[in-house]
C-alpha cells in the first residue's frame, strides 16, 4: 500500500482517462516521485510528491522528448499512450514502458553513462538547467527555518563553473541504471555539464565516503573525464541532493539522516 495516500488514485484517475486497464496497482517507490506499475498493463505511472511544488510542467515536457530520442540507452516513455505530462490534482504525471531487469555493474554504468552523453550530444531539447541554486532557494522559501537558512546562504554563495553544457540524464547515480545499460528515472534530466553527471555518480564516495571500489570502477569505465571540473561540481550536488530531500516535511515525512549530513556540511562551509 502507498505511504503517501492518492498517489495510485491520481496515477489511476489519469490512466482511466487515457484508456488504460489497470484494476491491480502497484506502488514500486516512493522518493522524489512515486512510481506506479499499473498492472496488468505493461505501463508505469510516475507521479510527481514533491516537484510540482517547485517546477513548472514544461519542465518534465523536455524530459520525454529527450527518452524518447535517446531510444536503447534509456527507458522509454509509453508509446501505447500520450506520456505526458500530465496535471491531475495539482501532480505532474507522465507514463513510461515498465521495464525490470537487474541492477547494472559499476562498469555497466559508467560505459553505458559515456553512451548517453555521446548521444546526447547531438540534440537540443527544451530542459531546465542543472544549476541547482534558483531551485534552492526556492525551496529555502518552502520549509523555513534552519534548513531553509542554510540553504539560502549555500545557493546564495556558490559559484557556478563555466563548462561546456548539453543533456545530461541529471541524476546519474548507480541505482539509476539497469544490466543492460538502460538508464532510469529521467525526471532530473536537464542541460548542463556532462561532468554534473559524474559529480552525481561519485556523490556517496565524496560525501559519506561509501562505495568507493564501484564508483572508481565506474569512472575508469566512463573514460577519459576532467577531474577538476567534477570537483567543482561536487558541492553543488551537495546542495542539489540536500534542498529536495528537506522537503521531506511537507509530504509528512521526517528529514533523512543523510540529508541532515548534507546540511550540516553546507552549514559548515557556507553560513557565516
Amino acid at each position: 500500500m502507498s505511504a503517501f495516500p492518492g498517489v495510485d488514485k491520481t496515477a489511476l484517475a489519469v490512466a482511466r482517462k487515457l484508456g488504460v486497464p489497470c484494476d491491480r496497482p502497484v506502488v514500486l517507490a516512493e522518493g522524489m516521485n512515486a512510481v506506479v506499475h499499473l498492472r496488468p498493463s505493461p505501463l508505469v505511472a510516475r507521479v510527481t510528491r514533491v516537484a510540482h511544488l517547485v517546477r513548472p510542467v514544461e519542465a518534465l515536457a523536455g524530459v520525454v522528448a529527450m527518452a524518447r530520442a535517446l531510444s536503447g540507452l534509456v527507458v522509454p516513455p509509453s508509446d501505447r499512450i500520450d506520456p505526458g505530462p500530465h496535471v491531475e490534482g495539482g501532480r505532474y504525471v507522465t507514463f513510461w514502458a515498465h521495464v525490470e531487469g537487474a541492477p547494472a555493474t559499476p562498469a555497466e554504468a559508467g560505459s553505458s553513462l559515456r553512451a548517453l552523453h555521446q548521444a546526447a550530444r547531438g540534440y537540443s531539447f527544451r530542459l531546465r538547467s542543472f544549476d541547482p541554486r534558483p531551485e534552492a532557494l526556492r525551496i529555502a522559501d518552502l520549509v523555513g527555518g534552519e534548513a531553509g537558512a542554510i540553504l539560502r546562504a549555500a545557493a546564495e554563495r556558490m559559484n557556478r563553473p563555466e563548462l561546456t553544457e548539453q543533456p545530461v540524464h541529471g541524476d546519474a547515480h548507480l541505482g539509476n541504471v539497469l544490466a543492460s545499460g538502460l538508464w532510469l528515472d529521467m525526471d532530473e534530466a536537464c542541460v548542463g555539464p556532462p561532468e554534473w553527471d559524474l559529480a552525481c555518480l561519485r556523490h556517496c564516495f565524496f560525501l559519506f565516503g561509501e562505495l568507493e571500489h564501484e564508483t572508481r570502477e565506474a569512472l575508469a569505465a566512463y573514460g577519459s573525464y576532467d577531474e577538476e571540473a567534477v570537483a567543482t561540481l561536487d558541492p553543488l550536488v551537495v546542495l542539489f541532493a540536500a534542498a529536495w530531500g528537506s522537503l521531506a516535511p511537507l509530504i509528512d515525512e521526517p528529514i533523512g539522516s543523510r540529508t541532515l549530513r548534507r546540511l550540516a556540511w553546507l552549514q559548515e562551509r557556507y553560513v557565516p
